[in-house]
């Protein structure tokens, strides 16, 4: 026969109860999608010869070692913006369309 103590018990009625995610973790995770939009912008206007810009544009061939992210980060922004990444990079160029899309709550 299993034990109950009633600290499990106030446990799990506390973790079913709480909401997933309050206001504040909202905003700070829309915070930090507008800043990382806003580096990307920043890269991508960057001139051709810029260190950051090729390590943005670099596309990396084979498979990854056990244990690392499938995702790269371009490919975490692609998904969260909803675009490919040409029309990432044409929509950077532009300043307003980019604070546009940046300005958007995106996905």
């Amino acid at each position: 026969m299993s034990k109950i103590y009633i600290k499990n018990m106030v446990a799990k009625y506390y973790f079913q109860q709480r909401p997933m995610e309050n206001n504040r973790t909202k905003r700070y995770k829309f915070r930090n999608k507008k800043r990382k939009f806003r580096w990307i912008g920043h890269t991508l206007r960057k001139e051709a010869g810029e260190i950051t810009k090729a390590a943005l544009l670099w596309n990396p061939q084979g498979n990854r070692k056990r244990g690392r992210p499938r995702n790269s980060w371009r490919r975490l922004i692609m998904k969260a913006a909803g675009r490919s990444w040409n029309e990432l990079r044409f929509l950077a160029a532009d300043r307003q369309k980019w604070k546009g899309l940046i300005d958007n709550p995106c996905s």
